[in-house]
């Protein structure tokens, strides 16, 4: 059996978007060279493939390489330049991880850190030139990937290569790789299918889950459990990455996965105000507090809510600000439907000419062909639908409207096949069902979740949210996790939301309705200096009305506040 180390090599863009940065410097080195230097010392492989991505793939596939080649004496090496066909990127699984950036599974759709390598048709035509049987995967800008665990998935996988054709790990993004054999290979590029399909749970086809599995070679509690990205391509990630080569030094060079997981989380530790360096990974911006849709699930139900909506230059620079960092997603939503507002089509025009890598809107889809007919034109990556039942009578008992109906037959207009729908930049975007989990839809939500599977790729059942406390909870069950008396979160966790409110006030929490601990306005002050500013703003503010038992407050209070808030 031949085992090659594929390293796919794209010197214009990464994977979700951002410039390549494969000829910076860590530690004496390229990050196109460490990359090559440990896929060299992956264990079992007969040969090192460098696939380039370039754009002029007639010219010498090595020409200005920021690396040396290995040592041809230990393994042959081969360089190939992709066709322009298979140069051609999957944005829709790009803009599915735009959300999970730091998840290595459990994107929309599923989508995994190892659906970010490429499509499987590229893959599986370079396998075929090598005549390779099976492919330890990477991309050149996965310069920390451990090379013993990657030997130790071609282990498994040559134990039993009839049954183990996939290898995987739960391993962070970028610490991982993916060994796979040239039959599912060529049979994801023939159903043009992903990594997730394989490794997502299907309601047609109940199985145990993969990581239960001998696929799944288990790493450290540690090292599965670290919250970040260790691929060198966001803005975020880099300067991370840029501090683990600065602890490490030299080492870097031979560091597996727990070295740097350890290491990640030691400067998170001694830092834990570095988290307010850059923006969080999601903003929600409440274009208006209104819906069309005013049942008793929804809070407009119950409260007045006392804001019109946001002003449209205002959300236009908001969106230019996020912008500018590079690695920020936006959804366009909170507790109103972000179509109702008047110049919803101007604010997604402008997040996309400013360079937001993820562009989403919530909504009740309760709109018009018109409306359908802009989201068909305009660049928005994720649709998010709330559509709380799976019959009319429900839909009617719970969204207080007779809208079901509405509801389906714009979806049927949207939905393209897959889940996606055709949008302005030429790919297609996702739409998300979800519904919100309550005593009156129950006997809705496993028809719900497994139509919404096999229509739309993916489906999400939320919890009822109270508004801290504003609203009486409304769900079968308690749905917050347990948690000992005093239970004080790790300081290394990492805040990952900030909701901006349609009056301008910024504040650290989506269920935050009124803004009663808002950090400040974005009329008046940047958000970027209101969010690094968070861990001063709520040391001096009395959060005794703040609900005690949301994680996002306590992870943020626990290194900047005397005395914490009782669980």
């Amino acid at each position: 059996m031949k085992a090659i180390a594929l390293i796919l090599i794209d010197r214009q863009q990464g994977r979700l978007g951002h410039d390549a940065r494969l000829d910076e410097t860590l530690a004496g080195q390229s990050v196109l060279q460490h990359t090559v230097n440990r896929a060299a010392r992956i264990e079992g492989i007969d040969e090192v493939v460098l696939a380039m991505r370039d754009t002029n793939a007639s010219s010498d596939a090595t020409a200005d390489l920021p690396c040396e080649l290995p040592d041809a004496k230990k393994h042959r090496v081969t360089t190939w330049s992709l066709t322009a066909e298979e140069q051609t990127h999957d944005d829709a699984i790009a803009a599915a991880r735009q959300w999970s950036t730091t998840c290595w599974r459990g994107g929309i759709a599923g989508m995994s850190a190892y659906d970010e390598l490429l499509s499987a048709g590229p893959i599986a035509r370079v396998m075929d030139r090598c005549n390779a049987d099976a492919a330890v995967v990477v991309r050149g800008d996965w310069c920390c990937f451990d090379p013993a665990l990657a030997s130790e998935q071609l282990k498994v996988h040559r134990s039993a290569p009839e049954s183990l054709r996939l290898v995987f790990s739960q391993a962070p993004p970028g610490l991982g790789a993916l060994v796979i054999d040239r039959v599912v290979a060529d049979d994801l590029a023939q159903h043009r299918s992903t990594i997730a399909h394989l490794l997502c749970y299907n309601p047609k086809k109940p199985a145990l889950d993969p990581i239960s599995r001998d696929v799944c070679v288990a790493v450290p509690a540690e090292v599965r459990d670290r919250h970040r990205r260790f691929i060198f391509d966001t803005p975020r990630t880099q300067t991370h990455l840029r501090r683990i080569v600065e602890r490490l030094g030299e080492s870097f060079t031979d560091a597996d996965a727990e070295t740097i997981t350890r290491t990640s989380l030691a400067i998170d530790r001694d830092n834990p105000s570095g988290q307010f360096d850059y923006l969080p990974p999601h903003v929600t911006i409440e274009l208006t507090p209104d819906r069309p849709a005013t049942g008793p699930i929804t809070p407009q139900h119950h409260l007045d809510l006392p804001r019109g909506p946001i002003d449209t230059a205002l959300a236009i620079d908001i969106v230019q600000q996020i912008g500018a960092q590079g690695d920020t997603a936006v959804l366009l939503g909170g507790l109103g439907d972000a179509l109702l507002h008047d110049d919803w089509h101007k604010i997604v025009n402008a997040a996309h000419d400013a360079g937001v890598r993820g562009i989403g809107i919530e909504t009740d889809l309760l709109c018009d062909a018109d409306t359908i007919n802009k989201l068909q034109d305009s660049p928005v990556d994720v649709l998010s639908v709330r559509i709380n039942a799976d019959t009319a009578a429900v839909y009617e008992q719970l969204m207080g409207c007779d809208g079901f109906k509405t509801v389906m037959d714009n979806l049927q207009s949207l939905l393209t096949g897959g889940g996606r729908f055709s949008r302005g930049t030429g790919q297609r975007g996702w739409v998300v069902p979800r519904l919100v989990k309550v005593a009156d839809n129950l006997k809705d939500m496993e028809t719900f979740f497994e139509r919404w599977t096999q229509l739309a790729g993916w489906a999400v059942i939320d919890r009822f949210e109270t508004g801290q406390g504003l609203i009486a909870d409304q769900g079968p069950v308690p749905m917050q996790p347990p948690r000992p008396p005093g239970y004080t979160p790790p300081a290394e966790r990492h805040k990952q939301h900030l909701a901006v409110l349609s009056d301008g006030s910024a504040t650290l929490c989506g269920s935050d309705w009124l803004g009663r601990a808002a950090l400040g306005n974005v009329a008046c002050t940047p958000l970027q200096t209101l969010w690094h500013a968070a861990p001063d703003v709520l040391a001096n503010t009395d959060l005794g009305h703040i609900c005690t038992r949301c994680r996002d407050w306590l992870e943020v209070q626990h290194e900047h506040r005397a005395a914490l808030v009782p669980a």
